[in-house]
């Protein structure tokens, strides 16, 4: 029996701003994210039958649903009603990322899913029709389809490649502080209703500088921007702290990724990463140290 396995990795955003809010509701997002470390495992296997059956078993989160709730079971389904083949799949999951923290955990196993169905069944579909199915499932599967560094825009799924020299030293901390992505959008749009006219929520110029900086490696002088940090923070107040302890404990610069709450800070090498990750840890907050894969 051939088994596949595949990483799904974790993303930070580096950049992410609300443009507009499009006429089916979702809203335009500007966004820069890049991949680190931190990953789950997905282990696929497949038999013959007449029938599909599609199991999906967890390990490291008992909470997760594995069902159609469950992304990385949507994908797999999805890849095969998709080329019309029936057969059982197994689906092992190691989940390391937290869940529900803007980083985009369940977005990526579903991405390595796709990534794994394709090499299972002997590259059946090109790059282009996988990224169709992503696009498909969830906003950020698309992009946890390429890694790396990517400006994506509309939903998400609009992917511009940019530099491949970015290599961070990162230290990720979630705070206890819970505030959902549909609560925390419906807070943007109260807070900025001009986004219904298509505008950004920062100038071009600030998004332009973030820009330069990335491009040359400058971590000292570049300035990370998420707006949900403006709807967030106030109803996640440790998120701010720990964004602030991030500057204490000696990073570069620091922010929160996605809607939150995790809060990342970028270290000048890896020790200073994993030292301020052990501080953290020792105030009873989950952290954990990575790196630019």
């Amino acid at each position: 029996m051939q088994v596949v396995k595949e990483k799904a990795n974790a993303k930070i955003n580096l950049f992410l701003d609300i443009t507009g809010v499009r006429d089916d509701g979702f809203h335009e997002i500007k966004t820069v994210m890049h991949s680190v470390s931190l990953f789950d495992s997905i282990y696929i296997s497949r038999e013959q039958s007449k029938n599909t059956e599609i199991t999906l078993t967890v390990s490291g989160n008992k909470f997760l649903p594995c069902d159609e709730k469950n992304l990385a079971y949507k994908a797999a389904k999805l890849y095969l009603d998709t080329a019309d083949i029936k057969c059982k799949i197994k689906i092992n999951m190691k989940k390391r990322i937290p869940v529900a923290a803007g980083l985009a955990g369940g977005s990526s196993d579903a991405a390595a899913v796709l990534r794994g169905m394709n090499k299972l069944f002997n590259r059946l579909f090109s790059v282009k029709a996988l990224y169709n199915m992503a696009e498909k499932i969830g906003s950020d599967v698309p992009y946890c389809l390429y890694g790396k560094t990517a400006l994506c825009e509309g939903r998400g799924e609009v992917i511009t490649k940019l530099t491949d020299t970015l290599q961070l030293n990162v230290v990720v901390a979630i705070g206890k502080d819970r505030m959902s992505t549909a609560k925390a959008y419906s807070a943007l749009d109260e807070m900025y209703p001009y986004l219904n006219e298509t505008k950004g929520s920062c100038e071009k110029v600030k998004y332009d500088k973030f820009i330069s900086c990335l491009e040359r490696n400058d971590l000292k002088n570049i300035e990370l921007y998420n707006i949900f940090e403006s709807v967030v923070f106030p109803k996640c107040p440790q998120a701010e702290q720990i964004k602030s302890e991030m500057y204490e404990l000696g990073a570069l610069c620091a922010m929160m990724s996605g809607s939150g709450p995790s809060v990342f800070g970028v270290f000048e090498n890896f020790e200073d990463a994993k030292n301020a990750s052990k501080c953290l840890k020792e105030q009873n907050i989950y952290a954990f140290a990575a790196k630019s894969i």
